[in-house]
């Protein structure tokens, strides 16, 4: 209940509710004054293509509302086709909502085209017409969403890298923010408990990063030569992947003799505080294409051994980035790229989605066994608009239990609200110029803040969705059927959830933390034989995003309840697998005799096959000697509670 009244700390999205309000209602309007009331497929389209908009770059944009425009064309065609008759219809719903819940496997943002456009199907399953009809509603849906199309990326100022610019600026912003925490602890290290609140922020810079390599993969693909701005936002993005890991490592560096009552370098907290503010400076010179300050002069190196050589390295990197900013600023030529950028990820498998345990292909099935079920009783009870019963099944299933409940509170308490609103509209709002001023406010407002709160949408839009749906209909008993059919859409989403595949995080941590395990294992071995930048930036990335979904499982199976025994050495795990990265990327910089390199390597991925295998972890070599450098100990004192942790689950 409490994750259901979350505010997510994201702004409102203003322009794009405009957007979406702007591409709905101008169709609308159009249909209302030249008495065609067919244009509201048009409206739907719209809408619908709006929040179909991943963002980002204009051609990941254009690219995911064209892709939802000929799918949405499809489903209001084939729906309006089916409809007739129920034994046709309801074979029909599951089999288009297996395939729509399966293109999941494709990210994030196909997993919200194959929703909308199942969504639509259904809709237009619910008021069948003839061949010819069912051709005009098709091609009036995708209309409407090539004009969403075009309102996205022509109307609005087209400027291509100006997404990534942000993009690569959230970067400099999230990594500013790091070394500011970093500092503040460097200055009062009193409570070493305190260093845990930059996990947090570590992967907030994860997440960044993934959304600027992103953007730059689709601003870039298909361009024949690099432009000037191209190739600066690459290289600042480059050496952000290079910054994250020297940052980490000397954070951890100071973290663990914090913790061994090691007093800290004299002066270290104030370079950290003025190296943050660079990179605040880049970010901001990024975000407003602003001047520069001057560079400030080079700070001391506050320490000595390793804590030198990684102080050395994060202030070399960031007057590159200081560097390449104000060369993109004054449009000079680009410092030399550093060359870190990782390879291109592989597509998932298709025969990996369709195994029998893949967790895409479960939740396919579920999605359609459930909205299958929701049709077949909705038509048993005679309830004259059923597709709001399957649309709400569509919309709450999530492939996690846990998410799938909150969803469902979310979805239900903001169509409960949503329906007084909308039964307050029916009441006092006879003329159409006002109900369409009405349905833009809400339409922009909803729109805005999908992203702050589900529940909030939910709220502001299912006024919207009543009158569009039913824009002829009048009176009480329309609001009444939508707050029942979600209640009863809602609860057969909830039985789904628990009875079909239902997804246990606990059972699936072991191998999420095997994964990461490995993943630390692999840039150890590529760390110790001194690999270049590619490879190790590629293979710390691949540890931080196996954390990264370790984390999510973890904050999952906490939502559960589960004993607290169950759950402590897990949270342990996952918190000592960033630390180890850490460890690893500072053990990089330190000469290692090759047989204690070795040593560490063995019994890491020792670690990772028990975490794999359930099995008890065996007893760990002696792996601290006398000659041992300090990053080496650190990991090796790092790797023994690992060891105790995974012993404690067994």
């Amino acid at each position: 209940m409490r994750g259901s009244l979350v505010l997510a700390a994201a702004r409102p999205q203003w322009s794009a509710g405009l957007r979406a309000a702007t591409a709905m209602m101008v169709p609308l309007a159009v249909g209302w004054a030249t008495d065609h009331p067919e244009l509201i497929w048009s409206a739907f389209g719209g809408w619908l293509a709006m929040l179909a908009d991943p963002g980002g770059p204009y051609a990941a944009r254009a690219g995911a509302m064209a892709t939802f425009a000929a799918a949405g064309a499809f489903t209001t065609f084939a729906g309006s086709l089916v409809g007739h008759a129920p034994w046709v219809a309801i074979p029909a719903l599951f089999v288009f909502a297996l395939i729509c819940s399966l293109v999941r496997v494709r990210g994030d943002t196909a997993a919200v085209i194959g929703v909308l456009a199942l969504i639509i199907f259904c809709i237009a399953e619910a008021s069948p017409v003839p061949l010819a009809e069912a051709l005009r509603r098709s091609g009036l849906f995708a209309a409407g969403s090539l004009f969403a199309l075009l309102l996205s990326v022509a109307v609005w100022p087209f400027r291509p890298y100006e997404p990534v610019r942000q993009a690569v600026a959230t970067c400099w912003e999230a990594i500013g923010e790091l070394a500011a925490a970093g500092a503040r602890l460097a200055s009062s290290p009193a409570d070493p408990s305190k260093w845990d609140d930059l996990v947090a922020l570590r992967r907030g810079v994860r997440e960044a990063l993934e959304e600027a390599r992103a953007a730059l993969g689709v601003a870039r693909a298909g361009r024949q030569g690099e432009t000037g701005r191209g190739l600066h936002l690459l290289v600042l993005y480059e050496v952000a992947e290079l910054l994250l890991g020297d940052l980490a490592a000397l954070l951890e560096a100071l973290r663990s003799r914090n913790e061994q009552g090691q007093p800290l370098p004299p002066g270290i907290a104030g370079a950290l505080a003025e190296l943050a503010r660079t990179h605040h400076a880049v970010a901001r010179s990024l975000a407003e294409q602003s001047p520069l300050p001057d560079l400030p002069a080079p700070p001391g190196t506050p320490a000595d051994g390793e804590l030198a050589t990684l102080f050395a390295s994060v202030a070399a990197e960031t007057r590159y980035a200081w560097e390449a900013a104000l060369a993109l600023h004054h449009g000079r030529a680009s410092p030399e790229k550093p060359g870190a950028l990782p390879p291109p990820d592989e597509g998932p498998s298709l025969r990996d989605a369709l195994a029998p345990r893949s967790l895409e292909l479960q939740h396919a099935l579920r999605v359609a066994i459930v909205a299958t079920a929701a049709a077949l009783l909705a038509t048993a009870l005679h309830i004259h608009r059923y597709y709001w019963v399957t649309i709400t099944v569509i919309i709450i299933l999530q492939p996690h239990s846990i998410a799938t409940v909150q969803r469902a509170l979310q979805r239900v308490g903001g169509t409960v609200i949503g329906g007084i609103v909308a039964s307050w509209m029916a009441r006092a709002v006879h003329e159409r110029v006002w109900l369409g001023l009405l349905l833009f406010v809400f339409a922009w407002a909803g729109v805005a803040v999908r992203r702050i709160n589900y529940a909030l949408f939910a709220a502001l839009v299912t006024p919207v969705f009543v009158v569009l749906a039913e824009i002829n209909a009048k009176g009480e008993r329309l609001i009444r059927e939508r707050i029942l059919d979600t209640l009863l859409g809602g609860a057969l989403a909830l039985a789904g959830a628990l009875l079909l595949w239902p997804h246990r995080d606990l059972h699936r941590l072991p191998a999420l933390i095997a994964t990461v395990l490995r993943a630390d294992c692999d840039y150890l071995h590529l760390g110790l034989r001194g690999a270049g930048p590619a490879a190790t930036v590629a293979a710390r990335r691949r540890v931080g995003l196996a954390t990264a979904n370790a984390e999510a499982a973890l904050q999952r199976l906490i939502g559960e309840s589960p004993p607290a025994n169950q759950v402590e050495p897990w949270m342990a795990l996952i918190a000592y697998a960033r630390r180890l990265s850490a460890s690893i990327t500072g053990l990089a910089a330190t000469r290692v005799p090759r047989e204690q390199g070795a040593r560490l390597e063995e019994a890491l991925a020792t670690l990772a096959a028990a975490a794999e295998s359930g099995a008890p972890p065996a007893e760990l070599p002696e792996l601290e000697g006398p000659d041992m450098p300090e990053p080496a100990r650190r990991l090796a004192r790092q790797l023994r509670v690992v060891h105790s942790a995974l012993a404690r689950l067994t």
